[in-house]
């Protein structure tokens, strides 16, 4: 329903003005009038968005949202559990990362969870005299190369 302008109080008019940033150089009803419902127009079609209003705020959270960054990479098969995949669980969500395919996979699970998978084995090591020496070894547990950078997803 179209709002009747030719009912309000000057004063109402005015205030309207001031709110909508308006400026008229003198006060005219009619011409008041004709500025405040072009205003309401392009308010309606999504010419003008008023600060704080929920089309605002959706289109500031859009600035907001960062855009998702992922990175190529190929998980190499240790023959740990000869499984065709590794799991991966993050933020209580999991992940199956295939192996010796080519993947993208978000850098935030590839720098929080991936690269801080480093687990200890013991390795013999043979001696000189023939004697075999256990030592402990830090060796990260799921071994990739990267063959993309890093780029946004789309």
């Amino acid at each position: 329903m179209q709002k009747n302008y030719w009912t309000l109080k000057d004063s109402e008019i005015t205030d309207m003005l001031s709110e909508y940033g308006i400026d008229l150089e003198e006060y005219d009803r009619k011409k008041a009038i004709a500025s405040i419902m072009d205003f309401e127009k392009k308010i309606a079609s999504g010419d003008i968005i008023l600060e704080g209003s929920q089309k605002d705020a959706i289109a500031e959270l859009k600035k907001e949202i960062p855009k998702l960054r992922l990175t190529g990479c190929i998980f190499h098969n240790t023959m740990e559990n000869d499984m065709p995949y590794i799991f991966v669980g993050h933020n209580g969500k999991g992940y199956y990362i295939p192996r010796e395919t080519e993947v993208n996979v978000p850098d935030y699970i590839l720098n929080s969870c991936i690269k801080d998978a480093i687990e200890e084995r013991l390795i013999p090591v043979q001696q000189m005299n023939g004697d075999i020496l256990w030592t402990k070894k830090r060796i990260q547990r799921f071994p990739y190369s990267i063959t993309k950078p890093s780029f946004e997803a789309e």
